[in-house]
Order: structure tokens, then sequence, then C-alpha cells
């Protein structure tokens, strides 16, 4: 654990970090039901792009989602950006985050990342 812990990502980049909330009850309902049939397809493209306007509630779509796939035990690792913080703003942190998350949860995971970070 020393030499995953040595390695540089995002603190605080998660889902469960910062002030952020979720959806309003009752709201976004389409749009998080064809994310979540979007989770359960294998079938489908294992990237799915959420794009609008600032303002326009992606964020707040996405912390519903991360909560419900956490709640679920199906969300493996999160990354939060956030303006006017370093980490949580530098896209090359983003992997790492989500390999230094994921190794914490999976310890499978864990014993590939190791080798690897030696």
């Amino acid at each position: 654990m020393v030499v995953l812990n040595s390695c540089r990502h995002a603190h605080g980049a998660g889902f469960q970090h910062g002030s952020r909330n979720g959806c309003l009850k009752g709201t976004r309902e389409s749009a998080l039901k064809e994310i979540e049939h979007w989770t359960e397809d294998f079938t489908k493209s294992p990237i799915l792009w959420l794009n609008g306007l600032a303002g326009m509630g992606k964020s707040t779509i996405a912390q519903t989602i991360a909560e419900r796939m956490f709640a679920d035990n199906r969300l493996g690792a999160s990354f939060f950006c956030l303006r006017g913080f370093e980490d949580r703003s530098n896209l090359q942190l983003v992997f790492p985050t989500l390999a230094f998350q994921l190794a914490q949860k999976y310890p499978d995971f864990r014993a590939s990342l190791i080798p690897l970070l030696q």
C-alpha cells in the first residue's frame, strides 16, 4: 500500500467529497433512467458522454448516478472535476485517481497494479 499511497492522485475527487447535491426527487427521471439502462446493457458503448450547456445539471445527474451505483455496490470509482482545485482540474490525474480508488476497493486490481507502479 505504500507504493499506492505515494502515487500522485487527486484528493477529494470522488463523489462522496464536496457539497454537491444529487437531483431532487422526481426530477431528471428520463435522463437518469436512460443512464441506468446504459449501465445494464453491455452491448452499448462502454463510454457515455453526458454533455450540455453550463448550468444544465450535468454534475447533478452524475452525482445522482454515482450515489445510486454506490448504493447498489456497482460504482468502482469516480472523479468530479472542480475549478479552483489544482488536482481536481488536472486532466492528467483522472486515470491515476480512478486507478487509486479501484485499487483501494478491489484487492485483485490492487495486486495487479502495484507491480506496475514499482
